[in-house]
């Protein structure tokens, strides 16, 4: 029993020893040094910086049946209301006007993260409308998708932002389609959009 006892103070020392570390030592004469190292450590946890730019801007619609856009992301204010009539099932000859009132926010992160967009039609029109998201570059590829008085179906309405040095623009395009002239009272109406990001 005092054998084992023995051997199990031996090990217990080792790994006390192994634990603060190695000792160096040796002569310093003639010029001779003595190093040791030592590690560090840092461990950085996930961290994000949300800048909301400007609104998703209508301007003033006419009140005819159509649909409306709120886009001009990257100078294509042409191809937005395409993507919407597909998405409303409608005609893109039902296309009335735009105004170049692209939404927009810049996000820097240190890590993959999710992007959701919702949107709150407190205040808003009974009018089918659309929201999407596209990264500066591929305005033509919306990422995800918020709705008001409209079902999404399958349209994402998250997706990951990767890791990259440096801060990326997102642009917001907007949809209204107007189904009938009485479909909402002339006068004003806001909602908000709201991004979230989450690891």
């Amino acid at each position: 029993m005092r054998k084992f006892l023995n051997v199990s103070l031996v090990v217990a020392l080792v790994f006390a020893l192994s634990a603060v570390g190695f000792a160096a030592e040796g002569s310093l004469d003639g010029g001779n040094t003595l190093e040791g190292e030592i590690d560090a450590f840092a461990n950085i946890g996930p961290y994000a910086a949300l800048e909301m730019g400007g609104p998703v801007d209508f301007g003033t619609l006419v009140g005819q049946v159509g649909l409306y856009t709120a886009n001009g992301f990257d100078s294509t204010p042409e191809q937005f209301y395409h993507r919407a009539a597909s998405v409303f099932g409608i005609s893109s000859s039902m296309y009335v006007s735009n105004n170049n009132g692209w939404g927009s926010f810049h996000l820097e992160t240190n890590t993959d993260v999710d992007v959701a967009m919702d949107f709150d039609n407190s205040g808003w029109l009974e009018s089918p409308s659309l929201f999407a998201i596209a990264k500066q570059g591929a305005p033509d590829s919306p990422l995800a998708w918020a709705s008001s008085n409209f079902a999404l179906g399958s349209l994402p309405t998250s997706f990951t932002h990767l890791y990259q040095v440096g801060s990326q623009l997102y642009g917001i395009d907007g949809a209204i389609y107007i189904e009938s002239i009485s479909q909402q009272a002339a006068q004003s109406y806001a909602g908000v959009v709201t991004i979230t990001v989450s690891k």
